[in-house]
């Protein structure tokens, strides 16, 4: 019943006729529930009409020539399916649009924009063992490293 509901699920997701009858035809040899829900060969001919049944013809054109000019042809309208794949491209350009927009305000030249001295980094407190300590900042040469080393007061 799990594999019944999985399959459905797929079903929804995946809107490739290739995949859907591959999972259909997969699924239904190999599920005794659903094989059981299956229509037999009898109960399939039954709603057939065969050519024999019908004595004359002559009555049917009538009919169907006054139900194709009495109805407008309907338009055929989008499924959720169809508009939840719209939906998810909207979605990722949207997406995509906000962080280049980000990215594009942040950095310059691919760079982070930088801030001048002191107002890029700044010590308040350092404590080692719940006592205060002493930092010590070093920079080595041509690097955007920053060691920092603290040390307890004695």
């Amino acid at each position: 019943m799990l594999w019944c509901k999985i399959n459905q699920f797929l079903l929804s997701i995946l809107p490739f006729r290739p995949w859907q009858d591959f999972l259909i035809r997969s699924h239904i040899r190999g599920c005794e529930n659903c094989m059981g829900r299956m229509a037999s060969r009898e109960e399939v001919k039954a709603l057939i009409i065969q050519e024999s049944d019908i004595a004359d013809f002559n009555d049917l054109w009538p009919a169907v020539k006054s139900g194709i000019t009495l109805e407008e042809p309907r338009k055929k309208t989008g499924s959720f399916l169809n508009r939840g794949w719209a939906y998810a491209a909207a979605g990722g350009v949207a997406v995509f649009l906000a962080g280049f927009l980000l990215i594009t305000v942040i950095t310059r030249n691919g760079t982070l924009v930088d801030q001048e001295g002191e107002a890029r980094f700044q010590i308040n407190s350092i404590r080692v063992g719940d006592e205060p300590a002493t930092p010590f900042l070093y920079q080595p040469k041509d690097s955007g490293m920053i060691l920092i080393w603290a040390e307890k007061n004695m």
